[in-house]
């Protein structure tokens, strides 16, 4: 149940980091304030009933939201055909694919969990360790998270997002693989 909790516990925070800029410290509280009520509500009701559908909406409703939202902000935040927008959309795309890789492999693990339990028993290790989808779901979607983090914070905090560097795996996606950025145009020449 924790496992399900963390889940929102990361994307709340960065919910309100995207509902709330420009917003006044008044404004910024109260969305805090109904953020931490209905999460805390939520969580209650999920421990007390242990169901999914509405675990499952209320996350996927909030990746949204922030996804939305982040697509404002590149907009609004960067200049139109700068290497920056590229670059952050390069990131945000290979941050978007990451995160819903994991997904993917959440629901997989849940559709064949006694088989890839049987499996692994099987094989042993080391081969064992790649069947195991729910620890990959966690590394996959954390790193997909941290990318969302990365760019919500460098679109909010920082004065110039041009200027702005990511540490990797954001730099390397905006970079040299999803950006189409001159540098990994350079490096495909070589």
């Amino acid at each position: 149940m924790l496992d399900d909790l963390s889940m929102h516990l990361t994307t709340i925070p960065v919910l309100h980091r995207v509902l709330t800029v420009d917003a006044s410290r008044g404004q910024s509280i109260k969305t805090a304030f109904g953020l931490a009520v209905g999460l805390s509500v939520f969580v209650v009701y999920h421990v007390l009933t242990d169901e999914l559908l509405i675990h499952s909406t209320l996350f996927v409703v909030s990746v949204a939201i922030i996804g939305w939202r982040t697509a404002q902000l590149i907009n609004v935040r960067t200049r139109a055909d700068s290497i920056a927008r590229r670059r952050i959309w390069g990131i945000v795309r290979f941050g978007a694919l990451i995160f819903n890789v994991g997904f993917w492999v959440w629901l997989i693990d849940g559709w064949t969990c006694g088989f890839l339990r049987d499996t692994r028993h099987a094989i042993g290790l080391p081969w064992a360790f790649f069947l195991e989808l729910h620890g990959w779901w966690h590394i996959f979607t954390a790193i997909g998270a941290y990318v969302f983090i990365d760019v919500v914070d460098c679109l909010i905090s920082s004065d110039d997002p041009e200027a702005e560097t990511f540490a990797w795996p954001a730099s390397w996606a905006g970079d040299f693989f999803f950006a189409g950025s001159k540098k990994a145009e350079a490096r495909k020449n070589v």
